[in-house]
This record gives C-alpha cells, sequence and structure tokens, in this order.
C-alpha cells in the first residue's frame, strides 16, 4: 500500500511507540522515588549518568533514586548519605525517608560532606559529619555537630598541626569522638628499596573530649607495624616529604567493651586490636601478621582493602570487604576483578580462634575499589554502602536481599560519577528547621506547591484563603487539608474569590508546625475541568495535524529519518560518544591512583 494512503495508521504506529516510550520513562520515574520497583530505562542510563529530581518549591536537585530490589521492611529510619563525584557539581549531606523521598539535603557545607550519621551526644541526638578538601586518599578538614534545627551546635578539629581527615568520626559513650589524621614524617624504607632518607604518611588516630578539645589518647600507626608488611605498592613514592609513602592507611576506629581500640588498615588488609592503657598491640587479625586460627577455611580472615570495621555484641565484628580472594596477592591490579561483601565474624581471643558468622554478597557480583560501609541495625537487619559504586543494599541476619537502591545507573559505576563514603541509617530523628515552609503558585494551572527541608513531623498541609478587610487586616480560612505527599506536596488551589494565601504544616495530632509566608493569589479562574481537558485538545491537534499535512508520506518520512540521522551523526562526530557519556568523569589525581580512600 502507498504511504501516502497509509497516513493514519502508519502516524498511529508512530504516535503509538512514541506514548509506549514516553509511559516506560513516566513509570521509570515512579520508581526512581520508590512507588514502584524496577527501572530497565534508569539502568540502561536513559534518564542520564546522574538522575536528579528538581522541586518547583525548593532549588534542590537530589538523586532520584531506582529501587532494585524492595520489602516494606526498609521502609524504617532515615538513610544518610554524603554524595561526590565527577558528576555531582555540588557535593551534598542528604537524608532519605523510607521510601527514598527526599527528607533533608544541605549543600551549604563543601567542598565535601563525609561521614554524614545521626549520633547520641550527652543524650541528645545530632547530625554528624566531616567537611574539607580531600587529597591523595584522605582529607583535611572540619568535624561538626547539627541539632534537631540544622544549625551548628559545635565544630572542631582533632589538632592544629595535623591533617584532619574524614574516613572516621565517631561519638562514643563517653561523650568523647574518635578521630584520625595523617602525618608526614620521615622513616627508613631501605627495605622497600628507598636509599637514603625515606618519607611515610603516617596513620594516626586520636580520643578527643568534645567538650573541652583535650587529647585523651593518641596512638601512631608506625609506631607498631613494619612498612613492608603492606600490600600497597611503593613505586616512585616515599622519596621525598611532598609524596611520601601511604603505608598502612587507617580507615576505621572502634572501641570493644573493654574499651580497647579495634582500627582497620587498608593497605596492611588487617584489623588491630590496641591497648586503651599502654597503647600497645595486643592482636592481628587478617593480613601478614594474623594471630588468629580461621576455622572457616580462610573466608574470615581472606578480607582485603577493607573499610569499616565496627564492633558488634558476643565480641563479634562486622566488616566492609571492598575486594574478596582467597589467597594474598602482592599486585593490586590482581584484586580488581572480585565481589565485595560485608562479613560478620566471631571472634574468641581466649583460644586465639575466627569463625565467618555470615557474609552478605553485593547482589550485582561487583567489586566497589574504594569506600563502603556496614552497619548491623537494630532489627537485625544489615545496611551495606557500596561507596565508589552509587547505591545501599539492605539485608535480612540471614544474608537475604530486602532491597537493593541505586543512586545512579549501575551501569556508569565503574566511572565515579557519583559515589557516598558510606551510607548510615538512622532509626529516628525529629528535625524541627528554624525557617519556613516553601511555597510556589502554578497560576496558569491552578495548584500550589509546598515542602519543608528538613521538616520530619509534617504529616499533613492546611492550605488557606484569606482577603483584605477595610483595617488591611488579613484573616484566613482553611480551604483546603491534604496529606503530605512525599518531599513536595501538590495542591490545587481552591476556586472562589481571595487575595492571599498561604499553607500551614502540621503534624499528625493536628497541630500547626509552621506557616508558609503569605503570599498573593494572582488567581486566574481555570475550572478543573477545563485544566483537563486542554491536554486532551493538545492531543487532538497532534493527530489532526498529522493527518493532514501527511507526515506519514513516505518521501517525507525518509527525508525526515536522514536528515535526524544527519545531525545526529554531525553531534555524535563533532563531540565523540565518550564526550558525551563520559565527559567530566577523569578521575582526580588521586582516583586515587589506584583507589587508595
Amino acid at each position: 500500500m502507498p504511504w501516502s494512503f497509509a497516513c493514519p495508521s502508519s502516524c498511529q504506529m508512530l504516535v503509538l511507540v512514541a506514548f509506549t516510550l514516553l509511559s516506560a520513562l513516566v513509570e521509570g520515574t515512579r520508581n526512581l522515588s520508590g512507588a514502584s520497583w524496577g527501572s530497565t530505562a534508569y539502568e540502561w542510563g536513559l534518564l542520564g549518568r546522574y538522575p536528579q529530581q528538581s522541586f518547583k518549591s525548593a532549588p534542590l536537585h537530589p538523586p532520584l533514586t531506582n529501587t532494585v530490589q524492595w520489602d516494606e521492611q526498609c521502609a524504617q529510619g532515615y538513610t544518610l548519605l554524603s554524595l561526590r563525584g565527577t558528576a555531582v557539581s555540588e557535593p551534598a549531606a542528604i537524608m532519605l525517608g523510607g521510601h527514598g523521598e527526599l527528607v533533608w539535603m544541605d549543600e551549604s557545607f563543601g567542598p565535601y560532606v563525609m561521614n554524614l550519621k545521626v549520633q547520641k551526644y550527652k543524650g541528645e541526638q545530632y547530625l554528624t559529619f566531616w567537611s574539607g578538601d580531600i587529597s591523595l586518599g584522605f582529607g583535611l578538614g572540619t568535624y561538626y555537630m547539627l541539632d534537631s534545627h540544622y544549625q551548628v551546635f559545635k565544630q572542631f578539629s582533632a589538632a592544629s598541626t595535623l591533617e584532619n581527615d574524614f574516613h572516621e568520626y565517631a561519638i562514643t559513650t563517653d561523650n568523647t569522638a574518635l578521630l584520625t589524621s595523617y602525618d608526614t614524617v620521615a622513616r627508613d624504607l631501605s627495605t622497600l628499596g628507598v636509599e637514603g632518607q625515606g618519607w611515610i604518611y603516617d596513620s594516626l588516630f586520636r580520643e578527643v573530649d568534645i567538650e573541652t578539645g583535650e587529647i585523651i589518647f593518641e596512638w601512631r600507626a608506625s609506631d607498631h607495624f613494619a612498612v613492608n608488611d603492606t600490600y600497597y605498592p611503593i613505586d616512585a613514592a616515599g622519596r621525598s616529604p611532598e609524596a611520601p609513602f601511604d603505608f598502612f592507611h587507617i580507615n576505621s576506629v572502634d572501641k570493644d567493651i573493654n574499651g580497647d581500640y579495634i582500627v582497620s588498615s587498608r593497605f596492611m588488609h588487617s584489623i588491630a586490636c590496641i591497648s586503651a592503657r599502654t597503647g600497645k598491640l595486643l592482636w592481628t587479625l587478617g593480613g601478614r601478621n594474623n594471630d588468629f586460627e580461621d576455622l572457616s577455611d580462610g573466608y574470615a580472615t581472606d578480607f582485603a582493602w577493607q573499610h569499616h570495621v565496627s564492633v558488634q555484641d558476643d565480641n563479634r565484628l562486622s566488616i566492609f570487604d571492598n575486594t574478596r580472594y582467597r589467597k594474598w596477592h602482592e599486585e593490586l591490579l590482581e584484586s580488581n576483578g572480585e565481589i565485595s561483601r560485608g562479613l560478620l565474624v566471631q571472634l574468641d581471643t581466649d583460644n586465639m580462634t575466627v569463625e565467618l558468622v555470615q557474609e552478605y554478597m553485593n547482589p550485582g557480583a561487583r567489586g566497589s575499589p574504594q569506600q563502603g560501609s556496614m552497619q548491623v541495625l537494630n532489627s537485625g537487619n544489615v545496611l551495606l554502602g557500596w561507596g565508589y559504586h552509587a547505591g545501599f543494599t539492605e539485608y535480612s541476619s540471614d544474608g537475604a536481599v530486602l532491597c537493593d537502591i541505586h543512586i545512579n545507573p549501575a551501569m556508569f559505576f565503574p566511572f565515579g560519577f557519583v559515589h557516598s563514603y558510606r551510607a548510615f541509617r538512622a532509626a529516628t530523628w525529629i528535625g524541627r528547621p528554624n525557617t519556613q515552609p516553601d511555597i510556589y503558585l502554578d497560576h496558569e494551572d491552578g495548584y500550589a506547591f509546598v515542602s519543608w527541608n528538613g521538616a520530619t513531623e509534617v504529616t499533613g498541609w492546611k492550605l488557606q484563603t484569606a482577603n483584605a478587610t477595610s483595617g488591611d487586616k488579613i484573616v484566613f480560612t482553611d480551604a483546603v487539608n491534604t496529606n503530605k505527599d512525599g518531599f513536595e506536596t501538590k495542591i490545587e488551589m481552591p476556586d472562589g474569590d481571595y487575595g492571599f494565601l498561604r499553607i500551614i504544616a502540621v503534624d499528625k495530632a493536628g497541630n500547626v508546625l509552621a506557616s508558609s509566608k503569605t503570599v498573593a493569589a494572582n488567581k486566574i479562574s481555570v475550572p478543573a475541568a477545563s485544566r483537563k481537558w486542554k491536554y486532551a485538545v493538545v492531543a487532538l491537534m497532534f493527530w489532526i495535524v498529522c493527518f493532514v499535512t501527511g507526515f506519514a508520506n513516505q518521501k517525507g518520512l525518509r527525508a525526515l529519518i536522514q536528515t535526524g540521522q544527519q545531525k545526529a551523526g554531525s553531534r555524535f562526530r563533532s563531540r565523540g560518544w565518550k564526550d558525551i557519556w563520559i565527559s567530566g568523569s577523569a578521575k582526580s589525581e588521586e582516583e586515587e591512583r589506584l583507589y587508595p580512600s
């Protein structure tokens, strides 16, 4: 059949395909906010290398998350992330709700924010994090505590003479803080082939009294570990104080039930217990000098390049194992293809044995080369943050995957577009910002949009209207009551005559929490039915144009396709596909050479 006589059916087919693709993308967008689960379009990168949300009422652009797998057990508490990466223009501290909706976001503490979590100090909860500059796998910055109003309660440093590093910031039950630092010192590196004076980055941790700033305890790795026990290749490092050799790379500190310190060394592939009384090394788990008999055929001690070791009940340790392999390798790159996992191991320090209790394997069978975290939740479930790979996964205690959330498409994980040093879950947090709810009016469509960054107690909104009286007084009356719907709620403006409106935030008991500013309604009377029909009119006009103009004429269609191909070809030839998809993916100088974070 000639194309000229097939216009209606051909046009319908094209429109059907277009609407099918559009529907898929719309469904994908719903997936991103957690309303439904799984999005092929998202994972294929059709929404970009770093999909983001936008709002009418607030100038925030948090990530659009994709829920690959979901269980309602995961809808408890708040998830805390500190996002950065080559696609993240403004590194930010972010709090997500139980279904992935934005609760709070702050981009004002740059250039980098790391280690965001909720911690207790003197019985009160605070948002804590590190902020500063990052270079060669560690940082120089400041430690912050924010109160429930998101105001700075305290900021401090570990010392004025050392680099205040981001790797650990843990508040103890004694109201002290465990903090990491790096220091450039001279050391003999002849065992590693360095002639003359050698230089290292020494790993330190300190326990500091938060109130007074007094240093309670300080420990240096170089006093207890030999530099030639490292697994990290020295290459050209260590010859000058401008390029020291990082042989230990401390990345987490915790305290056990005896008050002794549990320290993770990424480059030693080991975990050390340090006496709080003497500072001496009590035992080492893993690495070249492992003191434990592994009762699990090596599976409890074969971790490598690990992060975030934490003390659990009953003399157990949780370990985020960046790269799993079952034999020691001298070459760093030999381990890069393995699978990251979380480990729960049981220690017996009387008999010096260790046993694997449970492992939590990456559901995508991926190996995250740097960063990452493992948190055992109050429920017994386990939360793993994948660090350099932007996502987090919640498991049941027996290792079954409950929820798997991606912060950007998995196909882009290797490029470092987006990552979060750690991911934490806070069971409770009460946010009461000292700001007003934000409001935006869409006069043309007749809707009001409202949000309140950081407020956790809002369950509903009241839209109120008013007219000015002869005495210039404004008396408001309730016009619309609606439930809160995610971070931003869309409310249809009521019909009628009124000059002003505002929106009130209410809690679950109906108590007023705050009011938005009063705004002029400037109402354009557009009946709701008309608003709904205008979209149908636009669609009808498209069909008419399609039919009358002969859009599907064979010659015209082929010309259109050829023109599109030529334009696309010239665009791709001029920029190159790598420029389009990989632009901005060049890793920072450290990136960290071979992923040292």
